[in-house]
């Protein structure tokens, strides 16, 4: 019983200091900063102007915080 109670202890301690390391090394956000240069990289992944999605797609590539639509 008492191998049991260490094993998962041992597993609990390797999960949360894995899980920690990989906060630590959270990719940075995609942020270009050139408003042109966000549009283009909208146009290469797929989100052309007009569609659904380009604007806040823009707005995080430059680093500013997508607004929420109005509801209602």
């Amino acid at each position: 019983m008492r191998i049991v109670t260490l094993a998962i202890a041992a597993v609990l301690a390797v999960g949360l200091s894995v899980s920690a390391s990989a906060a630590k090394r959270k990719a940075p956000a995609l942020t270009v900063g050139s408003f042109e240069k966000c549009e283009q990289l909208a146009i290469e992944r797929g989100v052309p102007h007009g569609q659904t999605g380009h604007t806040e797609f823009v707005q995080q590539c430059m680093g500013q915080r997508p607004k929420g639509r109005p509801t209602g």
